[in-house]
């Protein structure tokens, strides 16, 4: 019995646990899981595990369905997924991290391989319940970029994606969605990206390109070199959320941790954004925007975002590296209301060429 005076949630809802089974699919005991459709599976992916190579680093093409018969690759797992039919990807932790005491781990091989979605509808999950980063996801190849997005309503958590062999695997990405044109039925449309880490060895953490309706949440972006959330500018994104990430020194010097140029109803919100450069009175001159640049852009809100950098709160203000003006650029229509900088609350609207 419940103490006295004490409220309990009305209905109580319990949520399934994560467990192996799939009802209707070969290979499962149990009627609950992650399903995310009556129809739906979890095809579970495990490097590690025994027998999912041939001893020759080739991949054994097993069911999946069973987390006693994983497949060894997150490739050879959407081959095994239906589009909309409510499939998830749960790709098991493994013990690899570049600081981590070697010999530890049981499970030292991390996934290392370069995938396109096209199935639209998929989840890939990274189960990693004693980590704060996520599963480790490394480049496959010099210049590659990890994850590239070719269809609609994907969603992408719980990774780290990471370098490999600094030696031997450099200049990579990590996430890009793209849209190759209808015909094609090629477009990334609507991805989520939420939980993941990208680490200092990528060069542009989230590139967008023609993108819809995209929502990129609770992420941490540490000194990726290029860029953290990117768009060219030239295939335009709109109706994209970018929300309660946060950026350490993302892009600084390059292109920022937020460049979403010429973005059209897109709202940029309670974002945490850590810039050396502002700190020191040097960031970018006002010709790199370091921060949060939507230039050419229109109708996009901005709002409670933390920066740090300062705010010069006389008019005209005069240009000081490392202040708000210096670090953010807006297009003309764009509404910018209560960012934080690093001296206290401001009421802000850039004007339209800060």
């Amino acid at each position: 019995m419940p103490s006295a005076n004490v409220t309990w949630p009305n209905p109580l809802i319990r949520q399934n646990a994560f467990e192996t089974g799939q009802m209707g699919v070969p290979g499962t005991w149990s009627e609950t899981g992650l399903r995310q459709h009556s129809t739906g599976k979890i095809v579970w992916v495990d490097p590690n595990y025994p027998g999912v190579w041939d001893g020759r680093g080739n991949a054994v093409d097993r069911d999946g369905t069973d987390p006693n018969d994983p497949c060894a690759t997150i490739a050879l797992a959407l081959t095994k997924c239906r589009p909309y039919r409510g499939d998830t990807i749960a790709v098991m932790a493994n013990g690899f991290w570049t600081d981590a005491p070697k010999g530890v781990a049981n499970y030292p091989l991390p996934i290392t391989e370069t995938v396109e979605i096209t199935v639209h509808g998929v989840r890939i999950v990274g189960v990693f319940p004693s980590g704060a980063l996520g599963v480790p996801w490394r480049a496959a190849a010099s210049g590659n970029t990890i994850l590239t997005i070719s269809a609609i309503d994907v969603l992408v958590e719980g990774f780290c994606f990471m370098g490999g062999d600094p030696l031997l695997v450099t200049n990579f990405n990590g996430i890009y969605s793209e849209w190759a044109g209808g015909a094609t039925g090629l477009w990334g449309d609507c991805l989520t990206v939420r939980h993941c880490f990208f680490d200092s060895d990528i060069q542009t953490a989230i590139e967008l390109e023609f993108v819809y309706n995209a929502d990129i949440h609770d992420n941490t972006f540490q000194d990726c070199d290029i860029a953290g959330i990117y768009s060219d500018g030239v295939a335009a994104i709109r109706d994209c959320h970018f929300h309660h990430n946060w950026f350490m020194q993302a892009g600084e010097g390059q292109t920022g941790a937020i460049s979403v140029r010429n973005a059209t109803r897109c709202k940029i919100n309670e974002n945490q954004i850590y810039n050396s450069n502002a700190q020191a009175g040097a960031a970018g001159g006002g010709a790199i925007d370091e921060m949060i640049d939507t230039t050419g852009g229109g109708q996009n809100i901005v709002h409670h975002n933390t920066l740090s950098c300062d705010f010069n709160a006389a008019v005209p203000p005069p240009v000081v590296n490392g202040d708000f003006d210096d670090c953010c650029s807006c297009g003309a229509t764009d509404s910018w209301v209560w960012n934080y900088c690093h001296n206290g609350l401001v009421n802000s609207r850039l004007p339209a060429t800060p």
